[in-house]
């Protein structure tokens, strides 16, 4: 069991995060972020892993998830339970830049997630990251695009993620698509950020998993 790390650069922002928590009653946190409330724990369902929140302190507890849980992953589960609002998803995705001033951040989610995602997605061996993302919390799911998966970030908050196979001068490509309703559950930086920490997420788990089959083939 890991508790809060040092948040540093953070810290301002988790303190303004856990005062909003503090103001709203458990009863209504359920309600607006279909989390799990008990014994003073909210429980928040991200990418298949469970993370732990305490009410009213707003202090975060995982179970051996040290190297998939960053200080921003922690700030956006944070500020979820108090942002998140009471509505359905409409079933409809759409990109970063559909969102409401999503063009500010867009060029810069352009060149430093989706093209670096389809960059790795060229490269990498297919198969390997089919298996991480489904142990990231991903499900396979068949689309138009080479390789498709669908998580939820958060109970509120779906992401799917598509990938193209690159050819001739043609580059493989990523895009990460959210449910329209995201502008009314999470501030427009924090979808921003999302967008970071998937990134990390998919190439992070896919290293890893490729040095463990390269050790094993080589103890082999």
């Amino acid at each position: 069991m890991t508790k809060n790390h040092n948040e540093g650069a953070y810290a301002p922002a988790f303190m303004k995060s856990r005062e909003s928590l503090s103001k709203l009653t458990p009863q209504t946190i359920m309600e607006k972020s279909l989390c799990n409330f008990a014994n003073s724990w909210f429980s928040v369902k991200c990418f298949g892993q469970i993370i732990e929140i305490s009410y009213p302190e707003g202090q975060i507890v995982t179970q051996g998830l040290e190297n998939s849980l960053s200080l921003d992953k922690r700030l956006l589960l944070l500020n979820y339970l108090s942002y998140a609002q009471n509505l359905p998803l409409s079933g409809q995705w759409v990109s970063y830049r559909d969102l409401p001033s999503g063009n500010v951040f867009y060029p810069h989610i352009k060149k430093y997630t989706l093209e670096v995602l389809g960059d790795f997605f060229s490269s990498c061996d297919k198969a390997i990251l089919r298996h991480c993302l489904i142990e990231g919390g991903f499900e396979l799911i068949q689309t138009k695009a080479d390789l498709t998966a669908k998580g939820f970030f958060a109970p509120r908050i779906p992401i799917l993620l598509k990938f193209w196979e690159g050819e001739e001068d043609i580059p493989s490509a990523c895009q990460i698509l959210f449910d329209s309703t995201i502008s009314k559950q999470m501030h427009i930086e924090d979808s921003a950020a999302l967008c970071n920490i998937i990134k990390n997420q998919v190439i992070n788990l896919y290293n890893s998993k490729r040095a463990n089959v390269t050790n094993v083939g080589r103890s082999g």
